[in-house]
């Protein structure tokens, strides 16, 4: 076949076909070709630095491992983008299963506090800024902080009642604790 007549997927199918016959080599075009559209998908469905690295990786790691049952020919990219959804998934819910057991021991800790102090005893300088800042989020965001923190309702439930998906919703909480992690420090920061 005369080089002119190899169109990009062509190229791609045969560097395919070589990873699945054993040249592992082959496989570096492919993440050069794929790397900097697979990172601007990850971002834009998880926009945390770090992370978009690491899944993009852990996409290449997995599509090479799983090669050998990819079909040459079709789309590569829609396939490495599969991996990656499905990776963003499971990291958003490690992620949402590690703020709950944090909220859950934070919160049997300012019980136990309570219960030890008394009624009317002051607050812990860190829950007293976290007050004020969720205070000062605009009625949007108090709202999904009461739906989700205070009355513990699931992300399926507060999608359906802000008529949002379930990715957006782990987004917004995603960043909302982020900024109020900011806010709360830097109160702190001003106390000290």
């Amino acid at each position: 076949m005369p080089i002119e007549a190899i169109t990009p997927n062509a190229t791609e199918a045969a560097l395919i076909r070589a990873v699945q016959a054993g040249d592992t080599a082959a496989f570096e075009p492919l993440v050069d070709t794929h790397l900097d559209s697979l990172r601007a998908f990850i971002a834009l469905k998880l926009p945390v630095a770090h992370l978009v690295d690491e899944l993009a990786h852990e996409t290449f790691v997995f599509a090479f491992r799983n090669l050998s049952g990819f079909t040459a020919g079709t789309s590569f990219r829609a396939w490495l983008r599969a991996i990656a959804a499905n990776l963003i998934r499971a990291e958003l819910q490690r992620y949402a299963r590690e703020q709950q057991n944090q909220f859950n021991y934070a919160r049997a800790r300012e019980l136990e506090r309570s219960l030890m102090t008394g009624p009317g005893a002051s607050e812990s300088a860190e829950v007293e800024h976290l007050r004020d800042c969720v205070a000062g989020l605009p009625p949007h965001l108090q709202e999904l902080v009461e739906l989700k923190y205070t009355q513990d309702q699931p992300i399926e439930t507060i999608a359906t009642k802000l008529t949002r998906s379930e990715n957006a919703v782990w987004q917004a909480l995603f960043r909302l604790r982020a900024q109020l992690k900011l806010c709360v420090e830097d109160k702190l920061g001003r106390t000290a």
